[in-house]
């Protein structure tokens, strides 16, 4: 197996997106989305440190614990946790955020990224 270096190696690789894949990223949240977030007991924080590394950290309570406040802002809780603080001191240096929302029994996912 080649190891892949570039862009234009992986993209030799791979197929293009289909239109389908490249059209469900939206500029902010729409109504099926506060929808899947309203069910959503349990999502998935990804954020990225200083030097580099990435952390995802488990977020969760009962569904509608995160809050839509408008087309591009939510508001996670501050729940207690074991004061690592990792999550939040990655924040303080790169904004960067990706949350992966799940909802039990359900097959698809809701992935949205911003900034916090």
């Amino acid at each position: 197996m080649a190891r892949i270096d570039s862009l234009a190696a992986l993209r030799a690789v791979y197929k293009p997106a289909t239109d389908r894949s490249v059209a469900k990223v939206l500029p902010g949240i729409d109504g099926h989305c506060r929808r899947f977030i309203a069910l959503s007991p349990f999502l998935l924080l990804a954020t990225g440190g200083p030097d580099g590394t990435s952390d995802v950290s488990p977020r969760g309570d009962a569904p509608g614990f995160v809050t839509v406040a408008d087309d591009t802002t939510l508001l996670l809780p501050d729940r207690p946790g074991n004061n690592r603080l990792d999550s939040l001191e990655n924040i303080i240096a790169r904004p960067g955020v990706g949350l992966l929302f799940l909802v039990p029994g359900v097959d698809e996912t809701l992935r949205v990224n911003g900034t916090a």
